[in-house]
């Protein structure tokens, strides 16, 4: 395998997830997403509601960002505020996890976390507005009247907390090796065309 490691970040409603659990199974990989939410929970000795709301609170400010990607890269867990020690945590949570093996990881900034590696394949899964409305609301019942704005607020948690604790901009496509769109692809052609990049 060229990429033992595969990074996925997502739009919500895409079927991220998905992609990446299939990506393990036609590897035979294991797939990680929430998994790490709940794994910083346990550590933390709290409910993986909570570590979800500190995720939500994560700021958008530039020198918070710089200062933030600055201290997480060295490791350093001091000064940080509690969103900043989630994600330092979350961030050990995957290098350890990479170590072990073959992986896939969905979301919690795992590209920028393994980024000195040279076997990640970072990539990230979009679509247009209508398909992911509609897969919000047959997938994830979500009542049709909430559905766009349930997609906005997703969509802005994941981009502030992955740019509040990075410095990059989540959808700026010079950090991906490869951006697929499935709503026009499908869930199983990205995974196919994820797992054959790997190969």
């Amino acid at each position: 395998m060229e990429y033992r490691i595969i990074a996925i970040e997502r739009e919500y409603a895409t079927g991220g997830q998905d992609v990446g659990t299939r990506v393990g199974e036609i590897l035979g990989i294991p797939c990680y997403g929430r998994d790490i939410l709940e794994m910083a929970a346990r550590e933390w000795n709290t409910k993986s509601e909570y570590i979800e709301h500190l995720e939500e609170n994560a700021t958008n400010s530039l020198l918070y960002s710089i200062g933030m990607a600055a201290r997480a890269a060295a490791g350093q867990g001091d000064g940080l505020t509690e969103e900043g020690r989630l994600f330092l945590t979350e961030n050990q949570i995957v290098r350890g996890l990479a170590v072990e093996g073959p992986c896939v990881f969905v979301g919690r900034c795992a590209g920028w976390a393994l980024r000195e590696r040279q076997d990640v394949l970072d990539v990230f899964i979009y679509g247009d507005r209508g398909y992911r409305i509609q897969r919000a609301v047959d997938v994830y019942k979500i009542p049709p009247r909430e559905a766009e704005s349930t997609l906005k607020r997703f969509d802005k948690r994941r981009a502030g907390f992955y740019e509040s604790n990075t410095a990059r901009k989540w959808q700026d496509r010079q950090y991906y090796h490869m951006m697929l769109d499935s709503s026009k692809l499908g869930i199983e052609a990205c995974a196919q065309m994820i797992a054959g990049m790997a190969r």
